[in-house]
């Protein structure tokens, strides 16, 4: 217990060194507490061990071996089938046809047919002839009372129409109806019913049983020999070296560090008098392990 209160003081010290403070049990800096002058250090120290390996080893190994071959025989079987079997036929049939039947007449019409007919009339109509006469005309007349004076007389011609009374025959064309007779021949058509006698084709089918070989297979087994090759597993025993470790608890002197010169600290320190002298505290004893 004492060796691991030590130890644990010293880790401190360590620690309180690397953050620069004052020492946790005498309060210095730098500590003035003795440290251990040895310390326990734990190391893996190899050895050999010889143990036994295991291993499988395959032998090739032949041997004969029956073994069951399938023989295939086919054997005539022979069944009844029913096949449909389609046929043809020729089949008798009546129809009644309507046939049409075409007859032609002659027809006696009657048409009205106009003539032109021509007829001279006796028609009264007065015309004017031109007749030519002489007449005396004065040339000039009297001034103020405009009557024939002693002046010339001049004979002229004038023409007159005279009506003379005269009578024209007149052609006049008016139409008559009259009805005439003529033959024209007329076409009808009759629908007459007449039984027609056709022979169809029909399609039957009826089933007719036939005959059918089949060949069924057989199978048959035998024994066959036959050289096999295998692989037997054998395990073999080998020594092997093999390398341990265990651990072995050693004393180690402690090599102490020259002092690290710090900075100085900035809080305030109680101030010490001059004639106090620093006590020096004393060292632990450390007992051995042997004790």
């Amino acid at each position: 217990m004492r060796l691991r209160a030590s130890l644990a003081a010293v880790v401190g010290l360590l620690t309180a060194a690397t953050t620069a403070s004052a020492c946790g049990v005498c309060h210095r800096n730098p500590c003035v507490v003795a440290r251990p002058a040895y310390q326990c250090v734990t190391e893996m120290v190899p050895y050999t061990v010889m143990k036994k390996q295991w291993s499988t080893v395959y032998d090739t190994v032949q041997c004969t071996v029956m073994k069951r071959v399938p023989v295939t025989t086919y054997v005539d079987r022979q069944r009844i089938v029913c096949k449909p079997v389609t046929e043809t036929i020729d089949v008798p049939v009546q129809r009644v046809v309507c046939k049409p039947i075409t007859e032609t007449v002659n027809v006696t019409q009657c048409y009205t047919v106009c003539k032109p007919v021509q007829t001279v009339h006796q028609v009264q109509s007065c015309e004017y002839v031109p007749t030519t006469q002489y007449c005396t005309v004065p040339v000039r007349r009297c001034g103020p009372h405009h009557r024939t004076g002693c002046g010339e007389c001049q004979v002229v011609a004038k023409t007159c129409y005279t009506p003379v009374p005269t009578v024209k025959d007149v052609v006049c064309t008016s139409f008559v109806r009259e009805t005439q007779t003529q033959v024209v021949p007329v076409t009808q058509t009759r629908y007459v019913q007449e039984v027609v006698n056709e022979v169809r084709k029909c399609t039957r089918t009826r089933m007719v049983q036939e005959c059918v070989t089949d060949r069924v297979p057989v199978t048959t087994w035998t024994c066959q020999p036959e050289v096999v090759t295998k692989q037997v597993p054998r395990r073999v025993c080998q020594v092997v070296p093999v390398t341990c470790y265990k651990k072995v608890v050693r004393k180690v002197p402690v090599v102490c560090a020259a002092p690290v010169a710090y900075a100085p600290v900035e809080y305030a320190a109680p101030v010490a008098s001059p004639q106090a002298t620093p006590q020096v505290a004393p060292a632990p004893q450390i007992p051995s392990k042997q004790s």
